[in-house]
């Protein structure tokens, strides 16, 4: 049963008597009778539910000005409002703020628990979905049959069952916040939340209002930060090579006490969130140039996961392609087109510097343009020149050369041609190059020897 419900209201023989009700059926409850022991108890400890009088006489605000204080501190606690019989039109402009619901005076005691059970239910389905928005563009597991994909869920997977600091490191667009999301969701903190910080998109003064609160000047409140937010969930800290070395030395001293120091107040609170961090850059080597804190790098990287560009994936490409027109049209609800082996074959032959994201992006934009030319499926000619352009060798365009060459040497160059991008499709692997070209794995090796194909060309 959820607990942790704060009472607000100036007659104590209320609160007993709510306290009572709830305890009976299962709640923890908490209550205080003012709007000052209100604010800091809540500050404390976040509560799951809080039930608020409407009037609080003798407090220095009323019950609408804490809730107004209560919203703009979380958002995410619901509000039950406790109003007289004349001031339901007060209650009602209440709900209008943000509160979830009023109940009347004198209430009984099926109303009170039915309206805390869907208030409880309503704002846990409410973070259910914010969840799911954040996820709305990528897949909940990494799509592929590569080795590399086949490491990273084992690693997830072990990950998940501890509750150490992870550092992930790979490229932009490879994937490195859904293997923080996938660890988060099959981990034991899993019910609280997955909250992400962007260090890149952060002004390097905004950095502490983002993890540790923000004091709003205009009513003299706080803001919650991440830190809080996330209590008793993950808090993943997206490219932290950005920060600035005075954040660093800040998280790094959070970290070793585990306690941080919360924006306009002096009490220290208990620091009890999971650190998953990310970045694209080898933190090694900035430690080196005094860019980042070795100590800092010890703390956040006590397991490590590297997530592979795409290109060094490449039999991925198909699957992960079949997967997004799949996923795209679903969303659409529209029935779904294939790509042809010849468009698969050029999209495995780019190299996707931008990684998956970079493909997923394409692939809408075959949709698109597939969708202009009716029933048709995704075919070679809808792929955009730049992902053609940059073919290892391409085949395109030969003909001022060709046209001066005899029918021997025009058909080595079409071969070697042909074999580089082929080679470069499967990422230089003899076997299975051999296999999809239908040629003896030793008849290929003897082919490229005498078209002078090396090492090299077989990757570029």
């Amino acid at each position: 049963m959820i607990s942790d419900i704060l009472i607000i209201d100036d007659e104590v023989d209320i609160c007993k008597l709510i306290s009572g009700v709830l305890g009976d059926e299962g709640y923890a409850t908490r209550y205080v009778n003012n709007s000052d022991d209100a604010m800091n108890s809540i500050m404390t400890r976040i509560p799951k539910l809080v039930i608020l009088d409407i009037w609080l006489e003798g407090s220095k605000l009323d019950g609408i000005q804490v809730l107004d204080k209560i919203i703009n501190y979380s958002s995410d606690i619901p509000v039950i409002i406790i109003s007289g019989h004349g001031n339901i039109n007060i209650a009602v402009s209440a709900i209008k703020k943000g509160a979830y619901d009023y109940i009347e005076k004198p209430f009984k005691t099926e109303k009170l628990f039915l309206t805390v059970q869907r208030a409880l239910e309503a704002f846990s389905l409410k973070k259910e979905l914010t969840q799911l928005k954040s996820q709305y563009i990528q897949p909940n597991e990494f799509i592929g049959i590569s080795n590399a994909v086949h490491n990273i869920r084992l690693s997830i997977d072990k990950f998940s069952k501890s509750d150490s600091r992870i550092l992930i490191t790979g490229a932009t667009g490879t994937g490195k916040e859904l293997a923080a999301s996938m660890i988060h969701s099959n981990s034991m903190r899993s019910e609280s939340h997955f909250q992400i910080v962007n260090c890149s998109n952060i002004e390097i003064n905004d950095i502490d209002k983002i993890l540790y609160g923000q004091e709003m000047v205009d009513d003299n409140s706080i803001k919650i930060g991440a830190l809080e937010e996330c209590s008793g969930g993950t808090l993943y800290i997206s490219n932290i090579s950005d920060l600035s070395l005075d954040a660093q030395k800040k998280l790094l001293k959070v970290i070793n006490n585990n306690k941080y120091l919360r924006v306009g107040g002096d009490i220290e609170q208990d620091f009890n969130v999971r650190i998953i961090c990310s970045t694209n850059k080898d933190l090694p080597s900035c430690v080196g140039l005094g860019f980042f804190l070795n100590g800092l790098y010890d703390r956040i990287a006590i397991s490590k996961i590297h997530i592979p560009s795409l290109a060094d994936r490449r039999d991925d490409i198909a699957v992960l392609a079949d997967y997004f027109v799949n996923q795209i049209y679903s969303e659409r609800s529209s029935a779904n087109k294939k790509i042809s082996s010849d468009a698969i074959a050029i999209l495995q032959s780019y190299s996707w510097p931008g990684n998956v994201r970079e493909l997923r992006n394409n692939i809408e934009r075959l949709i698109i343009i597939s969708n202009e030319n009716g029933d048709k499926d995704i075919d070679v000619d809808m792929i955009p020149s730049e992902l053609k352009m940059n073919l290892p060798s391409n085949l395109n365009n030969r003909g001022d050369i060709l046209i001066s060459l005899n029918m021997k040497d025009a058909r080595e160059l079409f071969e070697r041609d042909y074999l580089i991008s082929q080679l470069a499709r499967f990422n230089g692997n003899i076997s299975k190059t051999a296999e999809f070209i239908q040629m003896e794995r030793s008849a290929l090796h003897r082919k490229l020897k005498y078209l002078g194909i090396s090492a090299y060309d077989r990757k570029n």
